[in-house]
């Protein structure tokens, strides 16, 4: 073999070598964008995942703040019409017909009064019940007093114990217990 040959050999050889280098770092080039090709499909299908998962919840917690909005506004009209319904019946107290307020006095002294009590009644009452004596001091609703204590039924107290106990009957009915 002449040095040429053995020249050519070589450089044959290192080709190859070099070409084999090639393709070997070429190969795992490959395999390296494969894998991370690999790795940012699941990164991305995690976001989409988790992106998904964000928005489920977000519309979740919208449609629970709109039905909590929806029921206190819900309520808030219930609400309304019950201050209404008093109002109306307090302007009746106070306005009641002669029968209506002997009945109330009648009721409100059985219930409440005891032997010796002294009873007062709202001097816009007075026509309904001449014989009681009267006082300005409420307006509609009658003074149990004796010389332990004095009670207040006025209107307004009367409609207060009304309220507290029709108030769970009232939200039955209006679907808000």
């Amino acid at each position: 073999m002449t040095e040429k040959e053995l020249t050519k050999k070589i450089l044959r050889n290192a080709k190859q070598q070099a070409q084999d280098l090639i393709t070997a770092a070429e190969q795992r080039a490959t395999e390296q964008i494969t894998h991370a090709r690999a790795q940012a499909e699941v990164c991305r299908a995690k976001a989409l995942a988790k992106g998904e998962a964000d928005l489920t919840y977000r519309k979740t917690q919208q449609q629970r703040a709109q039905e909590v909005a929806r029921i206190k506004a819900q309520i808030n009209a219930q609400q309304v019409w019950i201050d209404r319904a008093f109002q109306q019946a307090r302007t009746k107290l106070i306005n009641a017909n002669q029968q209506m307020i002997k009945t109330l006095v009648t009721n409100l002294t059985q219930k409440y009064a005891q032997p010796g009590d002294t009873i007062t009644i709202a001097k816009n009452w007075s026509a309904a019940l001449p014989e009681l004596p009267t006082t300005p001091t409420i307006a509609g609703g009658i003074i149990i007093e004796n010389k332990t204590y004095r009670l207040e039924l006025d209107v307004d107290s009367i409609l207060a114990e009304l309220r507290e106990q029709v108030a769970p009957t009232v939200a039955e009915i209006l679907g808000v217990n």
